[in-house]
């Protein structure tokens, strides 16, 4: 006896927190290594962290939720297998712990996409005028990357932050299924199940 706007209320926050700390997680991670591998282009590290990229980018994300959490929950308990359980956002935000491997999941998959164009980009980059401009003047290899390199790289990365959200927001879906995550994926799954059309139409749109 809930209104599709009162499940969308309910859920909406905790898929916030999810994907806001997983999109967060990812680009800090993505920035600095696709930078690494255009200055290291062609050399063993740069290999390596594209060859991993490329792994998880094809691998599914209920495979690699999976994968999470035979080695991290059953093998070494370290981490629970299970999300939050929790009505609220701000308690699933005092379970940090059962939080860590939903964000992980969704944050690997994004990593390897975000990191590879912003290895093209940088490489692009690069080349161009005013990146010898800056080290002909003397600057430092690090003020002439994260000074000059990094601001005219993030162009694309913000384009394609906003193109990679729904995306992003469907392996929600698929994390919040396997780790049986209160948001607005699993109830997505559950309404599937039971045909409940309106719910699955308001969640849609």
């Amino acid at each position: 006896n809930q209104s599709v706007g009162a499940l969308v209320k309910e859920n909406l926050p905790k898929d916030a927190i999810l994907v806001g700390f997983s999109t967060v997680l990812a680009l800090l991670i993505a920035l600095p290594l696709g930078v690494l591998q255009a200055v290291r282009r062609n050399r063993l590290s740069d290999y390596v962290f594209t060859g991993f990229s490329f792994v998880f980018y094809s691998m599914p994300v209920f495979l690699l939720a999976i994968l999470v959490i035979s080695l991290f929950s059953i093998q070494f308990h370290i981490f629970p297998a299970e999300a939050p359980q929790t009505s609220s956002a701000l308690g699933i935000l005092e379970q940090p712990r059962a939080l860590v491997l939903p964000v992980v999941t969704l944050s690997l998959i994004t990593i390897s996409q975000f990191s590879q164009y912003m290895r093209s980009s940088a490489i692009e980059n690069l080349a161009q005028d005013y990146i010898r401009t800056a080290r002909a003047k003397g600057l430092s290899e690090r003020l002439v990357l994260w000074r000059h390199l990094l601001r005219n790289c993030l162009i694309p990365i913000a384009t394609l932050l906003g193109l990679s959200l729904p995306g992003i927001v469907v392996g929600a879906l698929l994390t919040e299924t396997v780790f049986n995550f209160p948001g607005m994926g699993l109830e997505f799954y559950v309404a599937a199940n039971r045909q409940d059309y309106a719910v699955l139409l308001g969640f849609t749109i």
